[in-house]
């Protein structure tokens, strides 16, 4: 029992020690100093390591205040005559590729951003196209949502969404792609006809297209089809005409930038 009392005095009268006397240490003792790894510098990188990549991040939805400090990142194809941005959901994924050809051959900018199963309601409640007109800077819109639409019922109950999305495009020239529809669908295509008007509504539902296992998206070669046919109506009956060539020859190309937003609503 005695020894038992006695660690625990022991214990204390060591607490109460480091307590008076913590204040009076080195300083020195009160950090620790890691060893510090040194790299060599000058043995050349590996040659699997290759030139470092530059990452782009998508901007947020609702822009942020510039920093009168940073300097503006230069956007590839800022100095094209054209610089196209073509919004839309998973449709136009095979569509760019094909498109970005065209707008190459013609020295056009083509930005693209998809987002999945989007509509019309994700579109138009947020100011996500226009945070991304701000970001690209571009003299022409082309927008392709809708196929996710295909079977709403009383579609012109979104006109209020339909209205803040041209609103936030305005001036700027535009043309709206309809869905290719797979399907007959229950007035989506009719009513963006009817609220954009000649020459600035183009019908994809009229073209027949191979489609992908889903039943639904267009296989590569479709795709391409049908972004030909796009082009001939953007060059021949637009609104406002952009003027591309007659034929293209190549590959399927890239578009200058490419943004994927995650498939969920805002």
């Amino acid at each position: 029992m005695r020894n038992f009392w006695g660690h625990w005095l022991l214990l204390a009268g060591g607490l109460i020690l480091f307590v008076v006397a913590a204040p009076m240490l080195p300083p020195s003792w009160e950090r620790i100093e890691l060893p510090q790894q040194k790299l060599a510098t000058e043995e050349p990188l590996p040659a699997w390591q290759g030139p470092p990549l530059t990452a782009y991040v998508p901007p947020p939805l609702r822009p942020i205040p510039p920093d009168p400090s940073a300097q503006a990142h230069a956007l590839p194809g800022q100095d094209a005559p054209e610089r196209i941005l073509l919004l839309g959901d998973s449709m136009i994924e095979w569509f760019a590729k094909r498109f970005a050809r065209w707008c190459r051959a013609s020295g056009y900018a083509l930005y693209t951003v998809i987002w999945p199963s989007s509509n019309l309601i994700w579109w138009g409640t947020t100011d996500t196209l226009r945070a991304f007109i701000e970001r690209f800077n571009p003299t022409y819109v082309l927008i392709c949502v809708g196929g996710n639409e295909l079977f709403i019922p009383r579609i012109e109950k979104r006109r209020p969404h339909l209205q803040h999305i041209l609103a936030q495009i305005q001036p700027l020239p535009y043309v709206w792609i309809g869905p290719p529809a797979w399907k007959p669908d229950m007035g989506i295509c009719a009513f963006l006809e009817d609220v954009n008007g000649p020459g600035r509504y183009y019908g994809s539902s009229r073209l027949t297209l191979e489609r992908l296992s889903d039943g639904a998206h267009p296989t590569p070669s479709a795709a391409y089809r049908w972004a030909d046919s796009v082009v001939a109506y953007l060059r021949d009956s637009a609104l406002y005409p952009l003027n591309f060539p007659l034929e293209v020859s190549g590959q399927p190309s890239q578009p200058h930038y490419t943004i994927l937003l995650s498939p969920h609503a805002p």
